[in-house]
Formats: structure tokens, C-alpha cells, sequence
């Protein structure tokens, strides 16, 4: 296992790691690394720095690694391929942009079901003991799930801070099966990437009883344009079920009576509108510039009456994606009497993932318990 007394060429030398690293740790960050391969991950966080100015994530590199080698060597975790089958071990390449590389990253139900609960990491822990669920709800037999869905503006995927730490949040403090998608990206656009959402709620749902969880207690959680994705196949599930069964006739044998509507919505600071006050990188990636898909896509715009149970949070300082894409969601909610709680903080601005040390600290909290009393 790597430490951060590992060498930068240590780490990406090693296999799987070599190939399947931006897989959990996005390759623009690791190219910040070049002229360093000699340096210890701890000299090259106190030397190297984030696009944004923070110290180079040197920990969260190496728990990727870890997790990576934890794949190879013990099947800790797994990647589940869902549009074609993979041999047993399979590891994707990282970067694949196509039907290939849509697939979910979860722990191995025959080795330890709730792997990334008890994968080490300090910084999944909450400054504060989580009292959001009780123990005998985390212990129960069939486990809620919740599929991940980082964000990127429909350009990249943030694997770490919205996929892995959130997983670990969720399975430690409220008893969740914690899948991360990796969805196509850009120059994808819909309805291919809602379908890749669509597809993964109804691989785990047909799939309950091999992974121990609850088919009707299945969430579906995205930050920024992550949000987007999965409060639009929320709303558009049925047509892109038909969509998938189109592309791919043979499906409709494995999923047809299967539904991918979640049982709940968790969006962190998230791409709801196209058409007022909107992210422009995840409008044009996502429609590819067409205007009748950037009205269809809005979500706020349409009636969500039967819509899921939904937990929303934006930041009033966020500089990237404006609050008022969660305020509007708001008011359509409540309109179409959707249970829901949507909330706004002062200050975080975008990206933060779990949010410590923001006056957002308190939002995974409030999420955890609101699906509880809700689901």
C-alpha cells in the first residue's frame, strides 16, 4: 500500500494504477504532477498547489491508489460494467468516454458489502458525532443505496471529494450501499448521459438481493452538474427507459418490468435550470447547444407532481452555479406538492463536497436525516 512517503513514480508506475488511476482521482489533477515524479507525496503537497490555490491533494491521490490496489490484489471493491459484460477483476482505463466506460464503483458484496465505510480516511469524518440515524436503522439486513453522481459541468467527473468521500459519509453514518457512477461526459449529450443514470438505478434495483438492499429504497445524489443529471432523469425516467431499450433491444429482457424512477433526490449545489441564471459549460455540453433540449432540461420549468421525495442545498456565495438554480427547484417542489427540503448557506461557494469547514458543514446531516424520516 502507498503512503505519502511514496514517490510520485512509485505510485503511477504500479498496476493498475498506471491505467486506471483517473478513474478515481480525475487525470487533470494528476497532470499538475509532471517534473515531480521524484518527490514524495508529502513534498509534493507542500510544494505543488490546486488550479484553485490549495495545497496539491496528496492524501486523497494515494487513497485512490490504495483503493485501486485494494481492487486488484483483494476485490475489496468492484467496477460494475453496465451497457456490456466485463471478465471477472475487470478494471477499466481511466478516461473512457463511451458506452465502456459508464460503469459503478462499489464495494464487493461477496468481500465486504460496505467497503469504503471501512476504507481509512480521515478526512470522511465529521467534525461532530452524526446523529442523523440511529444504529439499529445502519444495522438493518437490507440496506438503503445510493448512487453517486459526481459533478464537472457534463466536462469531467470529481470523482474524490463528490463520489468516494460522500460514499464513505453515507455508509458509516447512515447505513447506505454506496455506488459511484461514471457517467459519458461531453461531446456526449442528452439523452446519453441520463441514460447511463437510468440504467444504474435499474441495474442495482434488479440486482437487490446480490448487493443486500431495499429496490424501493434507492437514491440517487449529484453535485452541480451531477445534480443536474439526477434531477432530470428523476424527471424524464420513463422515456429514457425507452431510450436504453431502443439503443439496446436486448435490455428490455433484463429490465423491462424493472423501474428507474429513484425513491429519493439529493442534489448538492446543483444545475437545475438551463434558460435563467444558469451554468453555461453544463447547458452547452449537455443539449450541445440545442434550445428545445435547454427548455426540456430545465427542470423548475416543468409540473413535477409525483416527483421523489428531494434534499437540496446551494451556497449564496457559490460563483459557479447561483442558488437560484436550488430556490427556483424550491418553488416547483412545493407548486407540485413534492416532500422536500431545500436549503441555501451563507457561504461555501461550489465544489466543496462534504463542505467542512463552511457554514455548509451541517448539509450531509440534514440529508441523512431527512431520507430517513422520508424513505
Amino acid at each position: 500500500m502507498f503512503s505519502m512517503k511514496s514517490t510520485w513514480r512509485e505510485i503511477k508506475t504500479t498496476k493498475p494504477v498506471d491505467t486506471a488511476l483517473g478513474n478515481l482521482f480525475p487525470t487533470c489533477w494528476s497532470r499538475l504532477l509532471r517534473g515531480h515524479e521524484e518527490e514524495t507525496m508529502e513534498q509534493i503537497h507542500d510544494r505543488v498547489h490546486m488550479e484553485w490555490g490549495e495545497a496539491f491533494w496528496s492524501q486523497p491521490l494515494v487513497n485512490c491508489a490504495n483503493m485501486l490496489m485494494e481492487t486488484a490484489e483483494k476485490q475489496k471493491f468492484l467496477f460494475v460494467p453496465l451497457w456490456h459484460t466485463q471478465k471477472e477483476g475487470w478494471i477499466p482505463k481511466e478516461d473512457q468516454n463511451d458506452e465502456e466506460g459508464v460503469w459503478l464503483f462499489t464495494g464487493n458484496p461477496d468481500v465486504d458489502p460496505q467497503a469504503f465505510k471501512h476504507f481509512g480516511d480521515c478526512a470522511s469524518v465529521p467534525p461532530y458525532p452524526s446523529a442523523a440515524v440511529s444504529k439499529e436503522r445502519r444495522q438493518e439486513k437490507k440496506r438503503p443505496a445510493v448512487i453517486f453522481c459526481p459533478g464537472g459541468g457534463y466536462e469531467m467527473l470529481s470523482y474524490y471529494s463528490e463520489g468516494v468521500q460522500l460514499a464513505q459519509r453515507m455508509e458509516r453514518d447512515g447505513g447506505y450501499k454506496a455506488f459511484i457512477l461514471s457517467y459519458r461526459i461531453q461531446p456526449n449529450t442528452y439523452p446519453q448521459c441520463q441514460m447511463d443514470l437510468a440504467l444504474a438505478i435499474m441495474h442495482v434495483r434488479a440486482r437487490a438481493r446480490q448487493y443486500g438492499i431495499d429496490e424501493n429504497r434507492i437514491l440517487v445524489v449529484g453535485a452541480s452538474a451531477g445534480g443536474h443529471l439526477c434531477a432530470s432523469t428523476a424527471m424524464l425516467h420513463e422515456e429514457l427507459k425507452t431510450e436504453i431499450f431502443c439503443v439496446h433491444p436486448e435490455m428490455e429482457k433484463l429490465y423491462g418490468r424493472i423501474s428507474a424512477r429513484p425513491a429519493g433526490v439529493g442534489l448538492l449545489y446543483p444545475v437545475i435550470s438551463f434558460t435563467s441564471e444558469y451554468h453555461e459549460g453544463s447547458c452547452l455540453y449537455n443539449t450541445g447547444g440545442k434550445s428545445d433540449l435547454q427548455k426540456k432540461l430545465s427542470v423548475e420549468l416543468h409540473d413535477l407532481t409525483g416527483y421523489p421525495p428531494t434534499y437540496a442545498y446551494a451556497n449564496l456565495d457559490d460563483g459557479c452555479v447561483p442558488a437560484s438554480n436550488t430556490t427556483r427547484l424550491d418553488v416547483a417542489l412545493t407548486k407540485a406538492g413534492v416532500k422536500h427540503l431545500c436549503e441555501t448557506f451563507p457561504t461555501g461557494d461550489h465544489g466543496i463536497g462534504l463542505g467542512y469547514g463552511t457554514s455548509a458543514k451541517a448539509w450531509s446531516e440534514h440529508m441523512l436525516r431527512f431520507f430517513d424520516e422520508t424513505l
